[in-house]
């Protein structure tokens, strides 16, 4: 039994002359739906055929439908030849591109696409377009301008569509609608507010210049970056090398940390983009110089979170956020080829505040086995040097050495620990100097025993 896939076209008579030929011969004639300029082409030349449009009202979702289309021409190859036709190209077709796959010597007859007619009647000729099915909204991921939207059927599916086009592009886009060979111009937020959806219906988004965008994607701010650095760019831009604004990132970085500290939704938001900005930045330089491009930069990225989380994509187990930490750092140190204790201890970035410079020392070095200390033993030395009441010089930063390593043997957080102590701290100083205005009395004039037993009263 032979199963050929032929595509109709756009209108009545797209159809090649070979296709033709093969319907003719065929057993049997199954066409996607006969709602179409080019299936009426199937009425005017008296051949008989089978419509699939009352699989489409019994099927509950896209994937059941094709299900159901597939299942449908498979069961009829069992009893002779079949012609399976479809709208437009074949390949545009859901169904015909898994019946191709599954069927040897499969027969092919394409026809006219309903992507480039829409392309063509909306006077876009640029490459590299994006086109889709309406019903592959879940599976639209990566795109490139112009994005084609075909079989947009519904509003159903024009308003999912809708949503999903509001993030790229913004709801006051121009919007280009194709249908039974006529073009109309909308906003973008009206797509799901038209009279007539039917399976010749396809949506054009052409793309705008920069300075006319409302929404913007990561290659977009790659693409701003470079116009600054241009010749004629910005002069402030153009002068920045990844050394000038190293700094940056460190400061951008702590306005983010304490946005989230705040949870300033908003300011998160924008502390996020301060933060991008400076990797996109990096990106820049890395071209620039002919380092690295920046898909070597998410490869790599890509590539770490695949090899340390063997325990989703490899055979390692873990079964809690501390096994997971576990398998993560097995992975790093074997990536990175440390040689020894010192060579992994050492790799810590040395411009790391001191605290929590010294706590990944600290951790680093008892995970490698480098355990010079037991708490008994630390917990003595810390008496005797506060016994001895010598704070100054070398003892003060060994007391408080010996201190953070108590303190991350037992587990501790000492950057965390230490940043939600403080904070706590200064909400108190601030409700004691309330509460001693509300007295009579400021910090100035006031006893240390009086602020002690007014700070006592609010930390309890």
């Amino acid at each position: 039994m032979k199963l050929s896939l032929i595509g109709l076209g756009v209108k009545s008579g797209d159809i090649s002359v070979n296709a033709f030929e093969r319907l003719k011969q065929a057993t049997t004639v199954v066409v996607r739906t006969e709602n179409t300029l080019s299936a009426r082409f199937l009425k005017e030349q008296n051949i008989n055929y089978v419509a699939l449009d009352g699989v489409y009202l019994k099927s509950r979702n896209f994937d059941t439908l094709t299900n159901n289309i597939v299942k449908e021409v498979s069961a009829r190859l069992k009893t002779g030849d079949v012609c399976y036709l479809v709208d437009g190209s074949v390949y545009e077709d859901r169904c015909a591109r898994i019946l191709a796959k599954r069927y040897k010597d499969v027969l092919i007859f394409d026809g006219a696409s309903k992507v480039n007619q829409a392309l063509i009647k909306c006077g876009i000729s640029e490459d590299g377009y994006t086109a889709v099915s309406a019903y592959s909204i879940d599976k639209f991921k990566r795109y490139s301008f112009p994005i084609v939207v075909y079989d947009l059927d519904s509003a159903l599916l024009a308003s999912e569509w809708k949503l999903k086009l509001f993030e790229i592009v913004g709801e006051e886009q121009q919007v280009r609608l194709y249908a039974d060979d006529n073009v109309k111009t909308i906003r973008l937020y009206e797509l799901d507010m038209q009279q007539v959806y039917d399976y010749s219906t396809v949506l054009v988004v052409g793309e705008l210049p920069l300075k006319d965008k409302t929404r913007f994607d990561f290659y977009d701010i790659l693409d701003i970056l470079a116009i600054l650095r241009a010749p004629d760019g910005c002069p402030w831009d153009r002068v920045q090398t990844p050394e000038s604004i190293r700094i940056n990132l460190v400061e951008e970085a702590y306005e983010l940390v304490d946005a989230i500290d705040k949870r300033d939704d908003e300011k998160i938001r924008e502390e996020t983009g301060d933060v991008l900005m400076q990797v996109a930045f990096h990106m820049t330089f890395l071209k620039e110089r002919g380092a690295y491009l920046p898909s070597d930069v998410t490869s790599a990225l890509g590539e770490k979170l695949i090899t340390r989380h063997t325990h989703i994509f490899g055979d390692d187990k873990a079964t809690d956020a501390q096994s997971a930490l576990q398998v993560w750092n097995k992975n790093k140190q074997i990536e990175k080829g440390y040689d020894s204790a010192f060579s992994y201890v050492d790799d810590v970035p040395k411009c790391l505040p001191a605290l929590l410079r010294t706590e990944k020392v600290i951790k680093r070095s008892i995970n490698r086995n480098f355990k010079i200390y037991e708490q008994g033993d630390l917990i003595a030395r810390i008496k005797d040097m506060l016994d001895s009441c010598e704070f100054e010089g070398e003892k003060g930063a060994e007391l408080m050495f010996l201190t953070a390593y108590l303190l991350k043997l037992n587990g501790a957080s000492l950057e965390q620990g230490l940043s939600d102590r403080l904070k706590k701290y200064i909400e108190s100083l601030n409700a004691v100097e309330q509460k001693m205005l509300s007295m009579g009395l400021s910090l100035s004039n006031a006893d240390a025993k009086t602020v002690l037993e007014i700070y006592e009263q609010i930390e309890k």
